[in-house]
C-alpha cells in the first residue's frame, strides 16, 4: 500500500439492498467466517441482478456496520447495490441505511480481488492513523469499473471517521 493517497470526504445518506451475515475478524481470519459463502452466494445467485432501483448499475458495495464495539467484536456485512428507495423486496434481500458521515477514502492497489482487499485491510487494522479517527458506524467498499476483472482489480475502502 505504499505511496497510497488517502482522502478525506463526505458521503450523503445512503441505502444498500443486498444480502447480510453477522460475523468478527477473528472469525474470519481463523477460516471459520461467514463472508467468503456470503459473496459465493452474492455471485452463484446473481443477486447484484435482483436488486430493483440501483443508483448506479455498474457499481456494487460492501458495507459493514452494526459494530459491537471496534474491528475486534461482532459486526453486520452486507453486499449488494446502493438503491433510490427499497420498495417491495424479495425474502431473501434486505435494507441498510447508513447515515451521512465523513470517511477517508483508502484505495487498494491493482491486483487479484480476493487479495487486494484483505491486504488493505489489514494495513488499515495495523497503522494508527486509521484505528484513531474511526467512527465505527460504517465501512464501505466501492466495487466500480476498475473491478470487473476479479484477477486484476482495484476498489476503494471508506473508512467512516468521527
Amino acid at each position: 500500500m505504499e505511496n497510497t493517497i488517502q482522502n478525506k470526504i463526505h458521503l450523503n445518506t445512503i441505502t444498500l439492498v443486498g444480502i447480510k451475515a453477522r460475523t468478527t475478524n477473528r472469525e474470519e481470519m481463523a477460516g471459520k467466517g461467514k463472508i467468503p459463502a456470503l459473496w459465493q452466494r452474492f455471485w452463484g445467485e446473481g443477486i447484484l441482478s435482483q436488486i430493483p432501483n440501483q443508483t448506479n448499475p455498474s457499481e456494487f458495495m460492501v458495507t459493514y456496520t452494526e459494530f459491537e464495539a471496534d474491528e475486534n467484536g461482532e459486526y453486520t456485512i452486507l453486499i449488494g447495490a446502493a438503491v433510490e428507495s427499497v420498495g417491495d423486496l424479495k425474502d431473501h434481500l434486505t435494507s441498510i441505511t447508513i447515515p451521512a458521515s465523513d470517511y477517508i477514502q483508502v484505495p487498494t492497489a491493482w491486483g487479484p480481488i480476493a487479495e487486494i482487499g484483505i491486504a488493505t485491510w489489514k494495513t488499515i487494522w495495523s497503522e494508527e492513523k486509521f484505528r484513531k479517527n474511526r467512527s465505527y458506524i460504517a465501512d464501505l467498499e466501492v466495487y466500480g469499473l476498475n473491478a470487473k476483472d476479479p484477477n486484476h482489480s482495484q476498489f476503494d475502502i471508506y473508512l467512516g471517521i468521527k
